[in-house]
């Protein structure tokens, strides 16, 4: 049996291990506490980054809209002032389809071949505008073509090369459009013989539209993406780069 002195220390240690013990246990319950509301402040913090993300990436998606209205716009004007009224008709038909795919709810990747054809109809506006001046080639790689991309990619890079090369060149102007894919990324490059080697490149200011879609594709892809503008003997290429997307994945 105990003994009553035995039994006084066993109370007596009990007693002063509760509170040890309720101690420690309140120690851990805050600092549950903290690290449930440290958790809960992170994705609060997520989602805030997540929201700005979106909010900057539609408006850096409207940018481009203004400016390529404008361009479509002049390039039929030209044509009026001209009194080349068959061939105005006929942009403005292209012009329409044109509008059709502007007003178009898109996701935030979008089939190429979609981008393409709406292109061709800015790319049409501008062939009656030059007539024979005026060539367009492209290289269209099968194994790239179901790629998806950021909406209005491919018709920036070729309003940049009207507005700043095409437009100011005189006699023969060429554009080259080149679609591949290397491993598990997508090169898509826009070529222009607009501007002499004495020009400098327009990579920012005037070159915002390129500047748009790099910050798209790093909202869009964790994966390397790059958008870079350099000359070339006899052309100015624009080219981007980013991971090939056969369906939308965001």
């Amino acid at each position: 049996m105990i003994s009553t002195s035995a039994f006084f220390s066993i109370v007596i240690f009990l007693c002063l291990l509760i509170p040890i013990i309720a101690l420690v246990i309140l120690s851990i319950i805050k600092l549950l506490e903290k690290e449930f509301d440290y958790l809960q402040m992170e994705n609060k913090q997520i989602q805030l980054q997540t929201q700005l993300h979106q909010m900057e990436y539609l408006q850096l998606s409207q940018q481009i809209r203004p400016h390529f209205l404008f361009n479509s716009l002049n390039a039929m004007m030209s044509l009026a002032r001209l009194n080349r009224n068959e061939d105005l008709i006929q942009s403005m038909e292209k012009f329409s389809l044109f509008l059709r795919y502007q007003n178009r709810e898109k996701g935030s990747l979008i089939p190429f071949e979609s981008e393409l054809e709406h292109t061709k109809n800015y790319l049409a506006i501008q062939q009656m505008r030059f007539g024979k001046k005026l060539e367009v080639e492209m290289m269209i790689d099968e194994r790239a073509l179901p790629t998806h991309l950021p909406p209005y990619t491919l018709q920036t890079f070729v309003e940049n090369a009207f507005k700043h090369g095409i437009e100011k060149k005189r006699g023969e102007k060429r554009l080259k459009i080149e679609l591949h894919r290397e491993g598990n990324w997508v090169i898509l490059k826009v070529l222009d013989n607009g501007n002499s080697e004495n020009e400098p490149l327009i990579t920012n200011g005037d070159g915002t539209g390129l500047e748009n879609i790099r910050k798209r594709l790093e909202l869009l892809f964790e994966l390397h993406t790059e958008v870079s503008i350099k000359r070339k003997p006899g052309w100015t290429e624009v080219k981007a780069i980013w991971p090939y997307s056969p369906g939308e994945s965001q």
